[in-house]
């Protein structure tokens, strides 16, 4: 039994969470049978997954489903540095967490106790804020408090450290209301100042680009967009976390930009003589080099946190604002008959060029992973959660899968977090028994988190797992191919057999080599009602196109090899 079992009020703790509007929580240990009793009585569910780090993705894959933060419960010490992986996915993506984690006293932290660590001092980097609770007549407003910060601004995890000494107790600032208050009224002056800056901005430009990243989901701005890119009729790309926002079959969205993005997306706005970024954050994987990105392009940059703008790139405007709350104000201004009159040229030859990914009809696959996923798309309606790991997989999936909602695509974008996809997918599940969600992942990302499959087994989540198995970590070899003249190092996988494996722990297992054999496979797998696991047999050195090489301008796109 852990520090929390042992000397938290298990039963306050699950009330306060309920009153608070949370409905599910996850861990990594048995709580008591009260406890779980109370939680089943209560419409409370816990879902106890078999490592801290799978729970952490489990809360993630949650709080990305639902906009709602994802709490998780983690024991101490080596529970809190099993999840630091999970807890800095999260803070990499902007995803809400509440952590609540466990010392048993601090004062004995300098003779190093058993299961003792300074948790808030290993977490600090990589956590919004920081609480210890030490007086439970205080545990619901510190939950309250928790729940808040790490869902309001930019969303990110949040620490509840529960420890036995009060001297740590960490107290709210006083007067930090009126301090927000006010500094809300500055803003609000500046916003309309800014506004009419992006109105004229926009209205003027002749060739414009929407460049949206994950703020515009996670700020629930996605049909402001929509209407805005309806009337006026600007092209628009995204980053990998900005999928969904649009919907992929609209001819004004030319697809994912920067490393792997489609040739039409970065010609755009290579191109363009007006970025509006809203969102986004300008990562590596976006920009390429940085000389070189947009360069005959003025800039708009909003994003909530102020620490982003003109961090990467220089802007001309830049907007510290909520994207949901600055499109819904924007669309109700703009003169969108002059927009359309002097950027019809442009937009018509933006969407006339090529939104596909090169190289799919040239495939040397028997089973190509990029037919793999149209069927699955086929299969899926536009309401099912897509999950997926890191590496290959990830990008075909950008590719080849029409997303048209938001929150139906999750993964990890900033970390790159191999072992990410199963425990997320169990968590995206919980959101709602019987939702369907699919999980698409690697021979490399998948034997990550595996012991994941014992607990889809204990809930029975309609999850379909998709394991592309080429033999290889495939993005690393791809790089090694390409860009160190095909010397392997490290790359080629030992692997079991994953259908065999799947059924040893009690999910129904299939295997395909031929895409025959997969169409027959994912139609039965999709009439499993529990949880499923599909392994295909793919090419071992397929390469995901686009590609622009390290050092190199999006321009410089390699379309084929």
């Amino acid at each position: 039994m852990n520090w929390i079992q042992e000397n938290t009020d298990m039963e306050g703790l699950f009330d306060s969470l309920k009153l608070l509007g949370v409905d599910v929580v996850f861990g990594s240990s048995n709580l008591c049978q009260e406890t779980m009793t109370l939680t089943k009585n209560e419409n409370i569910r816990y879902f106890q997954l078999k490592h801290e780090q799978a729970a952490v993705h489990a809360a993630d894959g949650y709080a990305r489903a639902t906009g709602k933060p994802g709490v998780v419960l983690i024991q101490t010490a080596s529970g809190i540095t099993n999840g630091i992986t999970g807890i800095a996915t999260a803070y990499s993506d902007s995803v809400p967490l509440v952590i609540i984690a466990g010392l048993r006293n601090q004062s004995s932290l300098k003779s190093q106790a058993w299961q003792e660590l300074n948790i808030s001092g290993l977490t600090m980097p990589i956590t919004k804020h920081a609480f210890a609770l030490s007086d439970f007549d205080d545990l619901s407003v510190i939950l309250q408090d928790a729940l808040s910060f790490a869902a309001n601004g930019r969303p990110g995890p949040v620490l509840v450290e529960l420890t036995a000494d009060s001297t740590l107790m960490v107290n709210r600032k006083e007067g930090q209301g009126h301090h927000t208050s006010k500094q809300t009224t500055v803003n609000a002056r500046k916003q309309e100042k800014s506004l009419q800056l992006a109105k004229e901005y926009i209205e003027t430009a002749r060739k414009p680009v929407l460049l949206i990243g994950g703020g515009i989901i996670s700020s629930g701005g996605a049909g402001h967009l929509k209407e805005l890119v309806e009337q006026s009729r600007i092209p628009v790309v995204s980053s990998l976390l900005g999928i969904g926002a649009m919907d992929a079959a609209n001819p004004l969205y030319l697809g994912m930009l920067g490393m792997h993005g489609t040739f039409a997306a970065n010609k755009a706005v290579h191109h363009c003589d007006l970025l509006i970024c809203i969102g986004a954050r300008f990562s590596d994987r976006v920009t390429g080099k940085i000389s070189g990105f947009s360069p005959k392009s003025k800039k708009i940059h909003i994003d909530i946190d102020p620490a982003e703008i003109n961090k990467i790139i220089p802007v001309d405007l830049p907007i510290v604002s909520d994207a949901r709350e600055f499109l819904s104000e924007l669309k109700t201004q703009l003169d969108y008959q002059l927009i359309k009159e002097n950027t019809e040229i442009w937009t018509n030859e933006a969407i006339d060029w090529k939104r596909t990914v090169p190289r799919f009809d040239k495939s040397k696959s028997a089973l190509s992973p990029q037919s793999i996923i149209q069927m699955l798309n086929k299969h899926a309606d536009e309401d099912t959660i897509v999950v997926t790991d890191v590496g290959q997989h990830q990008i075909w999936t950008a590719h080849h899968y029409a997303f048209s909602n938001p929150r139906t695509l999750l993964t990890s974008g900033g970390l790159g977090t191999m072992g990410y996809g199963l425990p997320a997918a169990i968590g995206a599940a919980a959101t709602c028994p019987g939702k369907p969600v699919i999980c698409v992942s690697g021979d490399g990302s998948f034997q990550m988190n595996l012991q994941e499959l014992m607990t889809a087994v204990k809930y029975q989540p309609p999850i379909k797992i998709i394991i592309l198995n080429n033999g290889y970590l495939g993005m690393v070899r791809q790089w090694q191919e390409l860009f160190y003249n095909g010397r392997y190092s490290s790359v080629k996988m030992s692997s079991p057999n994953f259908a065999q494996l799947a059924e040893a722990y009690g999910v129904a297992g299939y295997r395909a080599g031929s895409e025959e054999e997969a169409r027959k496979v994912i139609a039965k797998a999709f009439h499993h009602t529990g949880p499923a696991l599909l392994e295909f047999d793919v090419v071992e050195e397929e390469n995901v196109y686009p590609i622009v090489p390290p050092n190199h301008s999006n321009h410089q796109i390699i379309l084929s090899r």
